[in-house]
């Protein structure tokens, strides 16, 4: 069965790593190196694309014990949204 590609936005060339099951409230956490995009899919499906996101910090929220609560305090509402659903 071939493997349905992650949505991302078409206007972009992107090139999103993505890391699945991060937490209960965050589902998937994707970057792209060369945009420096980050895109996070919480659990009820809604997509935000943040930028610019320095790779330390999206590593750092990946690899969080509470990755959703390290999230919505460093980046929520100081990194601008640049797509999302």
């Amino acid at each position: 069965m071939p493997r349905k590609a992650p949505m991302v936005p078409q206007e972009k060339n992107m090139n999103m790593v993505w890391d699945r099951y991060v937490s209960s409230g965050i589902r998937e956490l994707g970057y792209d190196v060369k945009t420096r995009t980050m895109a996070v899919v919480f659990a009820d499906k809604t997509k935000k694309f943040h930028a610019p996101v320095a790779y330390p910090l999206y590593a750092s929220i990946f690899h969080a014990t509470f990755p959703e609560r390290l999230y919505k305090q460093v980046v929520e509402g100081k990194i601008p949204v640049v797509s999302g659903a």
